[in-house]
């Protein structure tokens, strides 16, 4: 009996020490320095009745940045980690805007306090409103999207990447969500053709937002899931496409099978999407590379090669990183595949299609 009241005893000192401890920081409404007079404040965002919160909060967890994958990409677990720790850790992010480096001894995943600062800000704007540069000093400044470009973009200067004959190794070429730089159809190489642009670069003024955080009526898919495609109910999301300043209101329905104008990837078959154009073009790309020894299983191999079949790597890499098999900028990724097919079966990257010479396209269709 003795020993539950001395137990008792210490746990009612523990829940004074919390309150009076714990508890000691108060509630402060940054904007001003004032303390808030009541709890209606609080309410504003903390209230049972907010339900786009209660939306984000559901759409974040099913999205890849609450998987918590890669997040052992910091320093702790391997020194030549810690440049990774900016994008792959929220610490390492909220260090970088203030030009530091993380410090602690644990990393999460990007959450919410990542990219919105609502007790210092009073509000749920991102914390980067300013233009993004990107490693070959292009000024991305597409709104909120300038927060998603922070990290998806290439981190890699293709004028200082290929300068001549270049060394390929396993981690050569652009680093994977190399989004931004798509989407502004920039930073590929270009073989000194002017490629040019599909409407995405001039029409999306606020970029990823207006697409992958589209409204969706699934809480798999849009929002703060940034999903645009949910495999397991085999369900896309085209809020977004479906406007009368893009698409128009019925073009996109059960995918995004956006018809191509052009036989893109000289297959004969004129009647294939854009996916399916741009999917061709990866596959024959991939094939003379693999032929030609500088890419096995989807990356570089440990081989020097001239600048022009360097960058035939990098333009497969580029587009294949995307992931969007076109859909960003349809008319860059395409460029980019077609100079480097021309290349490596012409030496030309204006040469001739691959497809007017039986022989080479038997080598790429196959």
């Amino acid at each position: 009996m003795k020993f539950k009241t001395v137990s008792v005893i210490i746990l009612l000192i523990a829940v004074l020490m919390m309150i009076f401890i714990g508890c000691e920081r108060k509630v402060i409404n940054e904007s001003n320095g004032d303390l808030v007079a009541d709890a209606s404040a609080c309410f504003t965002c903390h209230s049972d009745q907010d339900r786009d919160l209660r939306a984000a909060t559901f759409q974040w967890q099913v999205s890849k940045h609450a998987s918590g994958d890669n997040i052992d990409r910091n320093r702790i677990n391997a020194g030549f980690y810690q440049p990774c720790e900016k994008c792959h850790t929220s610490e390492g992010f909220l260090a970088s805007l203030e030009g530091e480096s993380a410090s602690g001894e644990y990393f999460t995943q990007i959450g919410c306090f990542t990219c919105h600062a609502p007790h210092t800000n009073t509000n749920l704007e991102v914390r980067v409103q300013q233009a993004v540069a990107l490693m070959n000093g292009f000024s991305f400044d597409r709104g909120s999207a300038n927060l998603c470009a922070s990290c998806h973009q290439s981190r890699a200067n293709i004028d200082e990447l290929i300068m001549g004959d270049t060394e390929l190794s396993l981690r050569w070429g652009p680093h994977h969500s190399n989004h931004a730089d798509m989407l502004a159809g920039t930073n590929a190489y270009e073989y000194g053709l002017d490629i040019g642009n599909s409407a995405h670069t001039n029409v999306a003024q606020n970029g990823c937002v207006e697409c992958h955080m589209s409204a969706s009526g699934d809480i798999t898919l849009g929002g703060h899931s940034w999903n645009m495609y949910d495999e397991a109910k085999d369900h896309y999301n085209v809020t977004g496409c479906n406007v009368e300043a893009c698409h128009g209101a019925s073009a996109f329905s059960g995918g995004f099978g956006y018809p191509a104008d052009a036989d893109y990837d000289w297959d004969g078959n004129d009647e294939e999407t854009v996916e399916e154009e741009v999917a061709g073009l990866l596959d024959s790309l991939e094939i003379l590379l693999e032929d030609a020894g500088m890419l096995d299983d989807a990356h570089p191999t440990d081989l020097t090669v001239s600048a022009d079949s360097a960058g035939a790597v990098f333009n497969w890499l580029f587009v294949h990183e995307d992931r969007s098999m076109g859909a960003h900028n349809t008319k860059y990724a395409v460029g980019l595949l077609q100079a480097a097919i021309n290349f490596l079966t012409t030496g030309d990257p204006e040469g001739a299609p691959a497809a007017a010479k039986p022989k080479d396209l038997a080598l790429i269709n196959r």
